[in-house]
């Protein structure tokens, strides 16, 4: 499955977001933000769901601060941080592939982003990055939110009083308990 970009329809967000347990769904703040802004993911699949993963803008806890010097911190299994290197060869941090906050979608919530289509020749040229970035690491990705996937789901039969649990988990979407409200969804 290729990884393309895609948003997602804001009703399902909103309907997700109805219920407690899945009050840490991204949305697109479109009440809030002073800006329109795109909400853009890629959509892989894990057992019989596709999963729509979001991208996230760069956040000041991406960045290592050591005396005064910024660098950008190394991916771990949540978060996928987009690097690339800009023309003088400089590493830059694009944005962020949230795994922790991805959530499974039908195929009707999903448009495709054409990126012909965007008329904001910066943003284009962002997500054109992001997106060279995500087919060169698509590996990467598929691991981290398979294994991510297993260590939430199964996060009582792997971590016991002999193995640490990874702190990540806490903030991590329940996804057994986000496909069970996905079913519901799909009964309205």
């Amino acid at each position: 499955m290729d990884l393309k970009f895609y948003t997602i329809d804001k009703h399902y967000i909103e309907f997700l977001r109805t219920y407690p347990k899945l009050s840490n769904v991204f949305d697109n703040k479109e009440n809030t933000s002073s800006f329109s802004r795109k909400y853009l993911g890629i959509v892989l699949s894990i057992n019989e769901y596709k999963y729509y993963v979001p991208l996230s803008s760069p956040k000041t806890s991406d960045y290592i601060v050591s005396d005064g010097n910024r660098s950008i911190r190394k991916s771990i299994i949540p978060i996928i941080r987009i690097i690339v290197a800009n023309a003088k060869g400089d590493l830059e941090l694009k944005g962020t592939l949230k795994l922790s906050n991805m959530i499974p979608v039908p195929d009707n919530m999903l448009t495709y982003y054409h990126f012909a289509t965007e008329t904001d020749t910066n943003y284009k040229i962002l997500m054109e990055k992001e997106y060279e970035y995500i087919k060169k690491n698509r590996k990467l990705i598929l691991k981290n939110a398979s294994i991510l996937y297993n260590q939430k789901t199964k996060e009582n039969e792997l971590y016991s009083t002999k193995t640490k649990k990874p702190g990540y988990l806490k903030t991590v979407i329940d996804f057994k308990y986000a496909e069970e409200v996905y079913k519901d969804f799909l009964k309205l």
